[in-house]
């Protein structure tokens, strides 16, 4: 990191941030539309109910003045790591460029940037005030957050033409598959040399995966015929900040892409599943809700044998393309207490799909 004297610390922490003095006064001139005002202290400060991220988070308290008055902030600071796929664009970029470019169009509201680097290596927004953590939301908390999610979906809808121009979206079903393919080849590699193999009963299951690579070019190619919308990339409970008066702030856009509906609510059943146990409704329910909530928003629905084949496929999908990575990741004393966990949320149910479909 390159510093200058214009370099802000805090008092107590002498780690610098990545942003300078102007670059935070400026973004704090326009907010407040006083071209007059100075910062006059800076600190950091604990973020409420922080979950997982890629990158460093940091929250900051910021006390400024100026002509019209004395104002006191308490923001986010985020610094992303690394890409979402090499090839593609950067996990900063994309979620920095949706919040400059999308966020007026969004059915959902967002964390309100104030200031941020062009290519979103930081980016400085409004901290969220505490909510219902993750673990503890109700049944009518995911039935509200599918509802959004289906808003999102139903607002984009066959617009991929249009999407299109943000060439920073992810384009998983088309241009960047070989990008994904490539990954997921090499994870499947890494998972054979990892100790995820001594864990397994079915000492067939990589069998298993390496028919989903296969087939991966007809999940890829028949998943892409179907109608395309913006999707999160990452969407559940622990990137959706649900408050105390029951509204949502929904966050963490780095995934952001345009592709299959059923890819999104896939990811937001299996990620509750995993980290959320246990769920207050069933897997079976939220896709009930989502199926019936967007029949009745845009009108789209699906006949027996397509939906079948439609959830089968945005499940190989994710499971191919996020969690091989996923588990490649995991600790293995983690790997080892949830190894039940897996075998309910994704092992059984990926057999049974390359059964019906591959």
């Amino acid at each position: 990191m390159t510093t200058s004297p214009d370099d802000l610390k805090t008092k107590k922490d002498p780690i610098p941030w990545p942003f300078t003095k102007s670059e935070l006064t400026a973004g704090l001139r326009r907010r407040t539309g006083d071209p007059s005002l100075q910062i006059k202290e800076l600190n950091e400060r604990r973020v409420p109910q922080l979950t997982s991220s890629a990158g460093i988070i940091r929250g900051m308290r910021v006390d400024c003045s100026g002509v019209t008055g004395k104002y006191k902030y308490n923001f986010v600071v985020k610094e992303p790591r690394g890409s979402t796929r090499t090839g593609t664009a950067g996990a900063g970029l994309r979620e920095v460029s949706l919040y400059r470019s999308l966020t007026p169009h969004l059915p959902l509201r967002v964390p309100e940037l104030l200031a941020s680097h062009p290519m979103g290596s930081w980016m400085v927004m409004d901290m969220l005030p505490p909510g219902r953590k993750s673990n503890e939301w109700k049944s009518e908390d995911y039935m509200l957050a599918i509802d959004q999610l289906v808003s999102l979906h139903d607002r984009f809808w066959n617009l991929s033409d249009h999407l299109i121009m943000y060439t920073w979206l992810a384009r998983p079903l088309t241009s960047d598959y070989k990008i994904h393919i490539r990954a997921a080849e090499q994870g499947l590699q890494n998972l054979r040399d990892s100790y995820i193999t001594r864990y397994l009963t079915d000492t067939n299951f990589m069998d298993t995966l390496d028919s989903m690579v296969d087939g991966a070019e007809q999940i890829c190619t028949t998943l892409s015929k179907a109608p395309k919308t913006l999707l999160h990339g990452d969407y559940w409970p622990g990137n959706i900040r649900r408050h105390e008066d029951g509204s949502y702030t929904v966050y963490d856009w780095q995934e952001a892409a345009i592709g299959y509906c059923l890819i999104d609510l896939i990811d937001f059943i299996t990620s509750s599943c995993w980290w959320c146990v246990p769920l207050p409704m069933s897997p079976q329910d939220m896709v009930k809700r989502y199926r019936e909530v967007l029949k009745d928003t845009s009108g789209y629905s699906w006949k027996k044998g397509d939906w079948i084949q439609s959830l089968d496929y945005s499940s190989l999908w994710v499971f191919l393309f996020k969690w091989i990575g996923l588990l490649n990741r995991l600790p293995e004393n983690v790997f080892a207490k949830r190894i039940d966990l897996l075998e309910e949320v994704w092992l059984q149910p990926i057999r049974k799909a390359v059964e019906r479909q591959l």
